[in-house]
């Protein structure tokens, strides 16, 4: 009985030595399994790292974007206000251009009459002298 029991123990120690064994792999896979695990959370943590990096840069470039368009929106106000001023100049200067226009038609159309009043007197001589004595006391 002796003999079967070493036997039995000795089959039992054989047993948990395999499990054991058994165990020791598990964990050896397991350990590896967890290494790949740290690495990946280690590149995870490195792309999260330089995600917030370019986060916050490109909040710095929105923020000076929108500076940058504040700033355009002042000057296109401001070059929109001086283009409704130039435009009521432009408008002023037309009508004084029509105005001039419409003097010198009349200084024209007198020079005109003035020659041919001229033109008459040299071709008549002294016989048109009341004729333009009245043309004279018409203008006034």
């Amino acid at each position: 009985m002796g003999i079967a029991k070493e036997e039995s123990k000795r089959k039992g120690f054989e047993v948990v030595g395999t499990e054991l064994a058994v165990k020791k792999n598990e964990i050896k896979v397991m350990r590896i399994k967890l290494d790949k695990k740290h690495e990946k959370v280690k590149y995870l943590d490195e792309k999260l790292a330089a995600m917030e990096k370019h986060k916050d840069q490109i909040d710095a470039n929105n923020t000076t974007l929108n500076r940058t368009n504040m700033l355009l929106i002042e000057k296109m106000t401001k070059t929109d206000e001086q283009m409704d001023e130039v435009a009521a100049h432009a408008r002023i200067i037309r009508i004084n251009a029509r105005n001039v226009g419409a003097d010198i038609i009349r200084y024209r159309r007198s020079l005109a009459e003035t020659d041919a009043f001229l033109w008459k007197i040299e071709n008549r001589g002294f016989a048109f002298l009341p004729l333009a004595r009245e043309f004279v006391e018409e203008r006034d």
